[in-house]
């Protein structure tokens, strides 16, 4: 087990080398060899030797609000620093010209990946996908004429309109719009929000296995208090794992009333709905493409980054194949 996802009321504490999870009354046991991140969705409890056992194992502690935004982690000391890498991530970083194509490759990406999503309903007859995809189409030519990273990013969100308007087409509860953040006033929005975030959560969990700084990024900007270059390498993976999950909840009945909680024009996850969002997400993230999961493929995507930082071999975004 990879990541332990625990979306209830918990008490996390350790015998030995043993993580005890207290949740209902019941306790479960988990050797800390087998976890590496821990995402605490719900409210939890735990003291310093808790940490300290952490620590000690590189096992990271993800944690997100009573509305499902990622708050902040524990942070075990780096296990391999390399200053040569970091320097050289800010060299590219500080070259216009590098950083502008690297910021393309992610948005090719992304645009791959959204248009992957359609054309699965697209070969399956959905024919009025036909001109949504011809219009995502001509946007490729704008992302690779785009002279700047506002303008790459302009790009995008034009994409990233016309590929949300046909989520209606290929089902007529995927209907959302408008697109509604904080808060979020419906399901469909409230499940883009929730799983961006933990798409965001595992990524940020991945990068940190390489030797790149989590601030220094290219598509968005280099800021304080956030992790930009995990924002970069989740653009490519959202439509993989929180986009054509949420289809699939959809497609398949699996939503219910009780996974939210709507009033005044806001709309969050219940307990339960969280419960069961991360549970299908955690199986999302483990399924395989191609003899991987797309956990391993999200460690592969930033390994080839810091290839590409170092001289090695060129950047190339993850693209899945409809």
């Amino acid at each position: 087990m990879e990541t332990l996802f625990i979306s209830r009321e918990a008490n996390l504490s350790r015998r030995e080398n043993t993580l005890i999870v207290s949740m209902d009354g019941q306790k479960r046991f988990f050797p800390i060899e087998k976890i590496r991140h821990i995402v605490m969705l719900g409210q939890g409890r735990f003291n310093s030797a808790f940490l300290c056992l952490c620590g000690a194992h590189g096992v990271r502690v993800s944690v997100f609000d009573y509305y499902g935004y990622y708050k902040g982690s524990f942070e075990p000391k780096p296990q391999n620093p390399s200053g040569r890498v970091v320097k050289e991530q800010a060299r590219c970083i500080l070259d216009d010209q590098i950083r502008l194509e690297t910021a393309r490759e992610i948005v090719r990406g992304a645009w791959r990946n959204m248009r992957a999503n359609l054309a699965y309903y697209q070969y399956r007859g959905q024919k009025r996908l036909d001109p949504i995809l011809e219009q995502m189409d001509n946007m490729a030519e704008k992302i690779e004429t785009a002279p700047s990273i506002p303008k790459l990013m302009g790009a995008e969100g034009v994409l990233h309109a016309r590929y949300f308007a046909a989520w209606p087409i290929v089902d007529p509860r995927l209907d959302f719009a408008p697109r509604i953040r904080r808060p979020p006033n419906n399901p469909i929005n409230c499940l883009i929000s929730f799983f961006n975030q933990l798409t965001y959560t595992a990524v940020r969990h991945e990068v940190y296995k390489t030797h790149l700084e989590e601030t220094l990024s290219w598509l968005h900007s280099p800021g304080t208090g956030r992790s930009s270059l995990s924002l970069d390498l989740a653009e490519p993976f959202k439509p993989i794992l929180a986009d054509n999950l949420i289809f699939r909840l959809i497609r398949k009945n699996i939503l219910a009333d009780n996974w939210f909680s709507q009033k005044d024009k806001v709309c969050l996850l219940t307990e339960t709905g969280r419960r069961h969002a991360a549970e299908h997400f955690s199986t999302r993230l483990e399924e395989r493409y191609k003899g991987k999961s797309y956990r391993e493929w999200i460690y592969r995507e930033a390994v080839a980054l810091e290839r590409s930082v170092m001289g090695l071999t060129p950047y190339e975004a993850f693209k899945r194949k409809p």
